[in-house]
């Protein structure tokens, strides 16, 4: 009995210990001017790798993994919909990765190798899903980063983001 209860005493003591901090969340400020009705957002998911995939039939996919040097950016656009309207929703992302936030000009031909995307939800029969960006330009340059572009398979809201970084 005594050795149960000395095992039961290690074993809470082992359970006491404290939670491991989390990272820091990184200080990234939306500066671009959101569209009225609307609600814009900004993340970074630090020490993660964007994985882009491309399934049978042609639509790509995104997995955000660990990786100790890079980060990911995911920008949204959500239009603000009245009341409880049915297929009335309409939602935009930018989601794409960086190694670091040091100074650099992508032009349109630099941009086709980086791993970014578009995606575009609504009820709108062919239009919708993750399409590659191709087209425009990514600059950071005094902690302020301007991505341009446009994806010309699908209408879009959202053709340039500007936010500071750290």
């Amino acid at each position: 009995m005594r050795y149960f209860l000395f095992v039961l005493a290690l074993l809470i003591a082992a359970g006491c210990g404290s939670k491991k901090p989390a990272t820091a969340a990184l200080a990234i400020n939306l500066q671009s001017e959101c569209p009225t009705n609307s609600d814009c957002s900004i993340e970074v998911f630090q020490n993660k790798t964007l994985l882009v995939k491309q399934d049978e039939f042609g639509s790509l996919h995104y997995t955000i993994e660990d990786d100790s040097q890079k980060k990911v950016i995911k920008y949204t656009y959500l239009k603000k919909v009245k009341g409880n309207l049915q297929d009335a929703g309409y939602r935009e992302e930018i989601i794409f990765e960086l190694a670091n936030f040091d100074p650099i000009k992508l032009g349109p031909s630099s941009l086709q190798n980086a791993k970014m995307l578009f995606g575009r939800f609504c009820f709108c029969r062919g239009q919708t899903g993750y399409y590659k960006v191709t087209e425009g330009t990514f600059e950071m340059a005094n902690q302020i980063a301007t991505l341009q572009f446009k994806v010309p398979e699908v209408p879009q809201i959202t053709n340039e983001i500007r936010f500071s970084t750290p």
